[in-house]
């Protein structure tokens, strides 16, 4: 990163510090699966659990992305040669990651494959957000998502992967590492069975037009300020925008995709939205 990209990264954080209070507003404990209700989890140890992991930092830069039991939907899943994962964002324990697997999950009607980003805390959480764990001398994460993905790829007919917030930084870079190990081999036309979807990601470049990728982001996010909404220039794919405040997956995302409230300034169609499970209703 260079000495110009750090100083913009500054610039942006500061300049909007004033929506970062709004990052977990409106509080919705009414919405699908929303991470506010405790309700939503096993107990309300699980839920307290949740908050004190969100506030106290653990920071341990160099861990692995480690994969957890899948989420399946409450009817039986689609079943077409697809395998789909999903890579969380910040301030995700794992029964958040669990919850945000199960909102997909019956969202999609596809079984979801949990990648966990650890968390460390939400103080330190933003800070990687705002100089990007691609900063880091040895990105572990970055490369056991690589990995993870490219076997997929391997095997199946098509690979969705998911990603929330910093787990778009993480995406990004791991995207990176895996076109760079596939161009120059036979394998190269794998990219193009690759597909990645991501929800307020703290990115802030994804320049590989070989991977097909949409980008929703609420304008009134913060995280998404200073991350893809605020380089979108830097970003091949789709973008998608809507006018609104709040940062949680299953809360402030989840519902407004689901009403196809997100809309491209060129009007192009999203192609997650055709993988809606239509047995929903």
């Amino acid at each position: 990163m260079g000495l110009t990209d750090l100083i913009d990264r500054g610039n942006s954080v500061i300049r909007n510090l004033p929506y970062l209070y709004e990052v977990l507003s409106p509080i919705d404990t009414d919405a699908p699966f929303s991470e506010m209700n405790s309700h939503n989890y096993a107990s309300k140890w699980k839920f307290s659990k949740v908050i004190r992991s969100s506030l106290f930092p653990i920071y341990s830069p160099f861990r692995g992305v480690p994969t957890l039991p899948c989420e399946n939907p409450d009817r039986p899943p689609i079943q077409n040669d697809q395998k789909w994962f999903f890579l969380n964002g910040i301030c995700t324990n794992r029964d958040v990651l669990r919850l945000n697997g199960k909102a997909l999950a019956n969202l999609f009607g596809r079984t979801i494959h949990l990648l966990h980003n650890p968390s460390d805390g939400i103080i330190l959480d933003l800070l990687e957000c705002a100089v990007g764990r691609t900063m880091q001398p040895i990105s572990t994460l970055d490369e056991s998502v690589a990995t993870i993905l490219k076997q997929a790829l391997e095997t199946e007919k098509k690979v969705i992967l998911i990603a929330h917030s910093q787990g778009g930084i993480i995406s990004a870079r791991a995207c990176r590492i895996l076109a760079e190990s596939l161009a120059s081999s036979h394998r190269g036309a794998l990219l193009k069975k690759l597909e990645l979807y991501t929800f307020a990601s703290a990115a802030t470049s994804l320049e590989i037009p070989a991977i097909y990728a949409e980008h929703y982001y609420n304008t009134l996010d913060y995280v998404a300020r200073i991350g893809v909404a605020g380089n979108l220039s830097k970003f091949s794919g789709k973008k998608f925008a809507y006018e609104a405040t709040g940062h949680l997956l299953n809360t402030h995302y989840l519902p407004h995709f689901e009403a196809n409230a997100y809309k491209s300034p060129t009007r192009e169609r999203s192609r997650l939205l055709g993988y809606l499970d239509s047995r929903r209703n």
